[in-house]
This record gives C-alpha cells, sequence and structure tokens, in this order.
C-alpha cells in the first residue's frame, strides 16, 4: 500500500515560519491526485453511463459528469460501482460514494475494504496515456 506523510505544523509556530510554495498551500486534499484521463462506467442502481475520470487518488476520484446525469438513478443507498477503463485489456472496478457535486464534475470517495483494488488502479494510472 501506498504510504503518505503529511508534515504539521508545531503547535505556536507562525505561518510565516511554516511558508510552502504556492502549489502545496492550494492543495487542500487529504491524498495527492494522480492524472488520469481515461473513460470509467458508472453501473448505477437504474442506469449506467461512460464518462471521463479527470483524476484520481488512494482516497477517490474526480469524474466528469454525463449530460443526461441523474443522481437518483445512479446510486443505491448512496453506493455506486465505478468501473474505470485503463485500457482495452485493463478495468478496474470500485465501489464508490459520492462526496462533492457540482455543474461539470463529481467527486467519490471509495468505499472502505477494497485496498487491493485501489492500489491497482494506483499502480495501472502509472501506465496510462495522458
Amino acid at each position: 500500500m501506498i504510504q503518505i506523510q503529511h508534515k504539521r505544523r508545531q503547535h505556536g509556530a507562525s505561518r510565516a515560519s511554516c511558508a510552502q510554495p504556492e502549489s502545496i498551500v492550494s492543495e487542500k486534499r487529504q491524498f495527492p491526485r494522480l492524472e488520469l484521463n481515461s473513460t470509467v462506467l458508472i453501473a448505477g442502481s437504474r442506469r449506467a453511463w461512460l464518462c471521463q475520470v479527470e483524476d484520481v487518488s488512494i482516497g477517490g476520484a474526480r469524474v466528469v459528469k454525463p449530460l443526461d446525469w441523474l443522481i437518483q438513478d445512479a446510486t443505491d443507498e448512496g453506493v455506486m460501482r465505478l468501473h474505470f477503463i485503463i485500457d482495452e485489456d485493463t478495468i478496474v472496478s470500485l465501489f464508490s460514494r459520492i462526496v462533492r457535486d457540482s455543474d461539470q464534475h463529481f467527486g467519490v470517495r471509495f468505499e472502505a475494504g477494497q485496498d487491493d483494488e485501489v492500489d491497482r488502479l494506483l499502480y495501472e494510472t502509472r501506465f496510462a496515456e495522458l
């Protein structure tokens, strides 16, 4: 499994003493993201959609919202299955839950207990063409 360490500001340290490059400061997510321009099949409770995934992390993914997207058709008790199509021979499937929603994208968190599949997705992402 991939290990990620975060540096924390010591209690009482000033902001100036903890200055970091702007790119690090602007990224407030718990896990770093890996860019992935790939297709994902969303297998919802009532229908399915093919769309694009833009990036992935240990915790989840950002997906471009399909044009005819209806969240009530996608989730069964909040959970849906995403099939990441890395290439013609590689598909990684994960149960996911929507945690962020905007006009053009939504963010999912991978459900617990899928560590091997998440590791496989991150490994395969390294070889995907961007």
